[in-house]
């Protein structure tokens, strides 16, 4: 499962996720994996769903995102890689559930911060644009999340660190084993990338973002 909460503001974007992923038709599960990603300086990438239709053509996002700071042309070669990898996965998995979502963000051709929505239930082309957003996958937890968030949150704030402390304390308090505890954000802006790592009392340090991992 995945809760992923973000916001855009007039010159950047912060994103938020839980930490928790869980292997396909067993119990396991690992608290280490990263559902934000740095494509490039400009963009980053995050997602919900099936980590097998998202894993190969990440790969040859990240790619194509060093050799572009276009968001338009990685918008478009998303919707690409990501349609044929969600068809191969239905051919090969017919039986299976294979709904998955992502959100692709960043600074537009006009210089003004964007964030698109894709979902695998129109094969990733149809781009929903985002401004407060909340997500869980699957999406038991998305009248819990909707309530708290509503309830506890001033999308008029402009300080980062508060929407840090509650976004981090409403994945906290989702009632729900495959969700993690700890957290961790990453913050887009004109002035550069900064990512946060959150954990199970709150407390979160800045972590230095290496664009060649």
């Amino acid at each position: 499962m995945t809760a992923l909460i973000g916001k855009k503001f007039e010159d950047s974007v912060l994103i938020m996720a839980d930490k928790r992923i869980s292997y396909r038709g067993t119990e396991k599960f690992s608290d280490h994996e990263k559902k934000i990603i740095v494509l490039n300086h400009k963009v980053i990438f995050a997602f919900a769903g099936v980590k097998n239709v998202i894993d190969l053509p990440l790969e040859e996002l990240r790619r194509f995102a060093r050799k572009t700071n276009s968001l338009e042309e990685i918008e478009a070669h998303a919707k690409k890689v990501f349609s044929a990898s969600l068809n191969l996965f239905k051919k090969l998995n017919s039986e299976q559930d294979y709904a998955t979502v992502y959100i692709l963000a960043g600074f537009a051709a006009d210089d003004f911060p964007r964030v698109t929505y894709y979902s695998s239930d129109d094969d990733f082309q149809k781009g929903n644009l985002l401004e407060f957003f909340y997500k869980t996958f699957p999406n038991t937890e998305m009248e819990f999340l909707r309530n708290f968030l509503i309830r506890e949150v001033d999308i008029s704030k402009k300080s980062i660190k508060y929407y840090i402390r509650k976004f981090s304390s409403a994945i906290r308090q989702m009632n729900n084993e495959k969700v993690s505890k700890n957290t961790y954000s990453i913050f887009l802006s004109k002035e550069g990338l900064l990512e946060f790592e959150i954990n199970e009392h709150g407390k979160f340090t800045t972590v230095p973002i290496n664009l060649n991992d």
